[in-house]
């Protein structure tokens, strides 16, 4: 029998019978916007077959895509843009004649991000500059080698860190704060702030304030809920943990949650004067200053003028009762006082305005020894072993007040209204600052006397506060285009030429950058007080028009990158260098060419392929205060 079925010829490709009809759709894992909203079959491309037709914008969102081999793909991208990226780095920085290599470097040390960086090398390096060696691909081996061992993501390796992170101080979060229950994130919180902060400007007993938030009884004598809050508003400038956002990713929204929460508590305590509240008035104005905040800054300004002497004056009968705890108590507050001026009187001199808070009648000056103190510090939360040093923190205090003493008078002099000076006091006022400023660091004791070694960052601090005062003073004789003094005769040894004080102030700004330098290498530039942004102001300004000079160029280019790494956390400080660039450009003044990633920001700007240097016959700079 044969076969009644009849086999069928293949029809043509491209016709309706053929075998492209049978072929299986292939899926698409998401649609582009458009099909999104009209609900229509889209083809996944962009443009789609749909937008083409229709000739509608197409807009695809590949990240919208939940499939599996989709999420890889787009993970394996990343990974390669990255590679890409190290490759080029290592190229650049291998090539040390090249001259973007130290530009790029000091980018990376100003703490930029990797998309800044990839954006520099991207946009700002051609890619003729560039050239594959044997060396390079080696090292693309080795990354591989170490991806291929160690496959965690930058979450799995940031959660293991804070497994491993042990705070200073373990305090409980409740009953002190509503923001986070969290007891191990309030206590590194608490740990950041008298790691970084608290050392330097310290007006909390801190033995006593972690005493009282250990224990957890509401109504403490040193501490409040309202002061908590306001530690921690401040303390999340140090901290990349996502509980330090208060709108995730954001870091101009570090701490707000903790900061809402401490205004609210301080409208509760309705102008009650009680030792935390007023420690807590001044954390609130430290922050604000940071952040940028003037006019919330102003109103803490002169709330907290007014209630540390109500404090100074409700207190001060204690100091000659005989009971113990009131005694203890008018010390601590007498401290607490101190502290406060402290931190007003610089501000006062660096913001160039009126100090407000005059210094306390009762001296807070213990006998200052040489032997270690008991006290240890600890770089928190760097690993802690090898890592405890001798604090320092009592000789510190004292010096610094009685180095602010100095300062609030000159502050006084130069900034009141009420008393303007002529040229010949105010000659005789800077040659009296000059010998009283000679004699404080004459007696400083050995502890404080540091340098290129530096244990503790409160040290540096200090030293460079010094220099800035310096700076202030100084800079009042400092030539002016408003001013021609060429055709001065000086007659009176005694008298300050511009010359003289130019030099002084050159000399104290190279010191600054010196003592950023040692910090940045020491600690990195992240945990920074951020007031020292002011103290680096001063001195990139008074560098600016000296840049011929080496030692001069070198410091400036030091500075600005600390200046540029504190933009990065304060909106206080991202001023400076668009303050800075706009004056060299006023004056005419080329910047460095490794300052140029450093301002490419702020729009382009006249940079030297390479800077005329004029050498110096001596060194003005001098490394002790």
């Amino acid at each position: 029998m044969t076969d009644s079925r009849r086999r069928l010829a293949p029809a043509p490709p491209g016709t309706p019978g053929g075998n492209d009809t049978h072929q299986r759709r292939k899926n698409v894992g998401t649609a582009c916007l458009a099909c999104k909203a009209r609900k229509l079959k889209c083809t996944g491309t962009a443009p789609c077959a749909n937008c083409l037709k229709s000739r509608l914008e197409c807009t695809l969102d590949q990240t919208a895509d939940k499939r599996r081999r989709g999420a890889l793909k787009r993970k394996i991208d990343h990974l390669e843009e990255k590679e890409d990226l190290l490759f080029r780095l290592v190229s650049l920085l291998r090539e040390s004649g090249n001259r973007r290599t130290i530009p790029l470097l000091n980018l990376i040390r100003s703490n930029a991000s990797l998309p800044e960086i990839q954006y520099y090398v991207n946009h700002q390096v051609p890619r003729s500059e560039l050239s594959r060696t044997p060396e390079l691909i080696e090292v693309s081996h080795d990354v591989q080698r170490l991806q291929e061992s160690d496959s965690q993501s930058m979450h799995r390796i940031l959660v293991a860190k804070r497994l491993s992170d042990q705070p200073l101080f373990l305090v409980p979060a409740k009953p002190w704060t509503n923001v986070v229950a969290d007891n191990d994130f309030v206590s590194h919180l608490v740990s950041l702030w008298f790691t970084w902060f608290h050392p330097f400007f310290n007006w909390v007993d801190r033995e006593r304030f972690i005493h009282d938030m250990q224990a957890g009884l509401l109504g403490a004598k040193f501490c409040s809920p309202f002061l908590v809050n306001a530690i921690l508003a401040y303390a999340c400038a140090y901290s990349n943990y996502p509980e330090a956002y208060a709108v995730p990713g954001d870091p101009s929204s570090k701490g707000a949650h903790f900061y809402d929460e401490a205004k609210r508590l301080l409208d509760k305590e309705e102008g009650r004067i009680t030792l935390p509240a007023v420690q807590g008035i001044g954390v609130l104005w430290a922050r604000a200053c940071m952040t940028g905040q003037d006019r919330q800054g102003w109103i803490y300004r002169n709330q907290l003028a007014y209630s540390a002497h109500e404090l100074s004056q409700k207190y001060s009968l204690l100091a000659s009762k005989v009971d113990e705890d009131e005694l203890r108590m008018a010390r601590i507050v007498n401290s607490t006082n101190w502290g406060l001026f402290n931190c007003a009187t610089t501000h006062a001199l660096l913001y160039g305005k009126a100090p407000i808070i005059k210094p306390p009648y009762q001296p807070s000056f213990s006998p200052v020894n040489d032997a270690p103190e008991k006290d240890e510090w600890r770089a928190y939360p760097m690993p802690t072993e090898g890592n405890k040093k001798s604090s320092h923190t009592a000789t510190l205090f004292n010096e610094l007040c009685k180095l602010n003493i100095i300062a609030h008078d000159v502050a006084d002099f130069h900034y009141n209204k009420e008393t303007p000076g002529s040229r010949v006091q105010m000659e005789q006022k800077t040659s009296d600052f000059q010998r009283r400023l000679s004699e404080w660091t004459d007696s400083l004791p050995q502890c404080l006397r540091i340098g290129d070694d530096v244990d503790v960052p409160h040290v540096l601090c200090l030293h460079m506060y010094y220099h800035a005062i310096l700076i202030t003073v100084y800079s009042f004789h400092k030539p002016s285009p408003e001013t021609n003094t060429n055709g001065i005769l000086y007659t009176n040894h005694d008298t300050i030429t511009p010359a003289q004080a130019e030099d002084v102030c050159l000399s104290s700004a190279r010191s600054i950058g010196h003592w950023v330098q040692i910090y940045r290498t020491s600690w990195d530039l992240d945990p920074v007080p951020i007031f020292n942004v002011q103290w680096i102001k001063s001195a990139l300004f008074v560098l600016l028009e000296h840049l011929e000079n080496r030692k001069n160029c070198e410091a400036f280019v030091i500075l600005c990158i600390a200046a540029k790494a504190f933009s990065r956390r304060s909106e206080k400080a991202k001023p400076v260098l668009r303050s800075l660039q706009d004056t060299a450009r006023e004056l005419k003044i080329n910047l460095p060419l490794e300052t140029a990633p450093l301002f490419a920001e702020f729009g382009s700007q006249r940079f030297p392929r390479a800077v005329r240097i004029k050498e110096e016959t001596s060194d003005p700079t001098s490394s002790d205060v």
